[in-house]
């Protein structure tokens, strides 16, 4: 397994490529809507994208993914969160962008597992950020979407945010056996024995 990154799009969003080394199959996890540097790392390195995994609904997370979709990925996302895909509050408006609207293939909560690319991804319901937020478990790492950031965690201001919900997935995520590499929305790459001590929501 291999794990790369891209940043970009009008917020600075991760998205995350698991790439199957010998089958040249990947996984694309919260592809932003700056899609050309996307599409060009697919093609660049002849891989072939099964699917997208969507931590959340927001426009940042979601913007590529009408392009990913037309290389014969399959997109897999909460049902709380399928109404942000065309929904009037999206915030693209405000960037002055226009995100292409997608079908869902599959729609996913906890306990699923997803077997995909040869990988096994356990889903986690991390609700808190948004209302269907989740987090994906691959092996020893977790993609944690704008749930929790390094020494930091996800905003609860926009429309179905809740604090009281993103500190419980936030314990969720912490309380897992075992350490495990955090790949969060925004920022830097993290570890859970880090953040059970130096998130500051463990305090709030």
């Amino acid at each position: 397994m291999k794990i790369d990154r891209i940043i970009g799009g009008a917020v600075q969003t991760c998205t995350y490529f698991v790439v199957n080394e010998i089958t040249h199959e990947c996984v694309v996890v919260d592809p932003n809507e700056e899609t050309k540097p996307i599409i060009d790392y697919i093609l660049d390195n002849e891989l072939k994208p099964v699917a997208v995994l969507l931590t959340h609904g927001h426009f940042d997370h979601i913007g590529g993914v009408s392009a990913i979709k037309k290389l014969g990925a399959k997109v897999y996302m909460s049902k709380e969160d399928a109404w942000q895909i065309t929904a009037p509050e999206q915030m693209a408006a405000f960037f002055g962008l226009k995100i292409e609207a997608f079908e869902v293939d599959k729609f996913i909560k906890e306990p699923d597992l997803l077997d995909l690319a040869g990988f096994k991804f356990k889903v986690l319901d991390t609700p808190g950020h948004t209302e269907g937020g989740l987090a994906f478990v691959v092996d020893e790492y977790i993609f944690t979407g704008d749930t929790i950031f390094m020494q930091s965690y996800g905003r609860t201001d926009f429309k179905t945010g809740d604090f009281k919900k993103l500190k419980s997935s936030i314990l969720k995520i912490l309380s897992l056996d075992g350490e495990y590499t955090l790949f969060p929305g925004h920022g830097d790459v993290s570890y859970s024995s880090f953040e059970r001590i130096y998130n500051p929501i463990m305090e709030d």
